[in-house]
């Protein structure tokens, strides 16, 4: 009976002490960043998946919040909303993310549902206990996370690989403006069939995006659309593909600010196929936020 006391002593320590390596990584690698919180001084922000990333502070220049997060859906752009007006925020301008990929049904589960129920309520849920387990379980017991295990064995493998191969490069660390046409195309491809996955969009996120809407109507804040720049390599594989984002928008009568061509010409500006730089990030908040 000893023996089996002591087993079990062990397997809950070995346990426990996993769980919490895995809570120390999900603080610094996971979450970090995305528990940020607004100062209650602005009154206008962006909400945007990872495209909006590259605005980073600048927009603050401009007295606007960047509130993005890589992976965001519609899902997580509405609790961040929520989060605002239920928590004293002058909210008066909200610019939201409606590009061509954003109705995409990938979203449905490539999204930040996990770490966006930090600004989560109650009311959000059936009953107190789903509550407590998405914000707070889940939060504080990341060894039930698959997402997190996942993530935190692919840190690893990264780690040994700069270990015993610290100078091999590989092709994404070229800097974009430097890859030749072909090796664009093919990589846009690529990621337009990662983001196209079908020809339907997804009606739950149409549904989410219709709420955040009227919340935004019954709380006299104006949306503002943002299709963000996309690199010419993209521009020519998307063609006329597009989810219908930024018509649900317009067909409500709101504004949407269409970026999508405007540094076609521009390598420079880009990481990637669809994703601006630093450099790119600065200029493009002081059009977005000055015209």
């Amino acid at each position: 009976m000893k023996r089996f006391c002591y087993n079990i002593f062990i397997f809950f320590t070995i346990i426990l002490l996993f769980n919490g390596i895995l809570f120390l990584f999900a603080i610094s690698e996971y979450y970090i960043g995305y528990e940020k919180r607004p100062a209650k001084s602005f009154g206008a922000f962006i909400l945007s998946d990872s495209h909006g990333l590259p605005i980073g502070d600048f927009s603050e220049k401009y007295n606007v919040f960047n509130f993005s997060a890589g992976s965001d859906s519609y899902f997580d752009i509405k609790r961040k909303i929520s989060y605002l007006l239920e928590n004293g925020y002058n909210v008066d301008t909200i610019f939201i993310t409606v590009d061509d990929h954003t109705l995409s049904p990938y979203r449905e589960k490539v999204n930040n549902l996990d770490r966006s129920s930090i600004y989560s309520s109650p009311i959000e849920y059936e009953n107190q206990y789903e509550f407590l387990k998405e914000k707070y379980v889940k939060y504080y017991l990341p060894i039930f996370q698959p997402k997190i295990s996942s993530l935190f064995k692919s840190y690893l493998k990264a780690k040994l690989k700069v270990i015993y191969q610290p100078n091999k490069n590989s092709l994404n660390e070229k800097v974009w403006s430097d890859r030749p046409e072909d090796d664009r195309i093919k990589g846009a491809e690529n990621r337009m069939k990662s983001q196209f996955p079908a020809d339907n969009k997804s009606k739950r996120l149409e549904r989410t995006l219709l709420e955040i809407i009227h919340l935004c109507q019954i709380n006299e804040i104006e949306l503002i659309g943002i299709k963000f720049p996309l690199s010419s390599s993209y521009l020519k594989v998307l063609d006329s593909k597009s989810y219908g984002a930024d018509e649900l928008l317009t067909s409500k009568g709101l504004h949407v600010k269409d970026n999508k061509e405007i540094f076609k010409d521009n390598p420079e500006y880009f990481a990637d196929h669809d994703h601006l730089n630093s450099k790119g990030g600065e200029i493009f908040t002081k059009r977005l936020l000055t015209k």
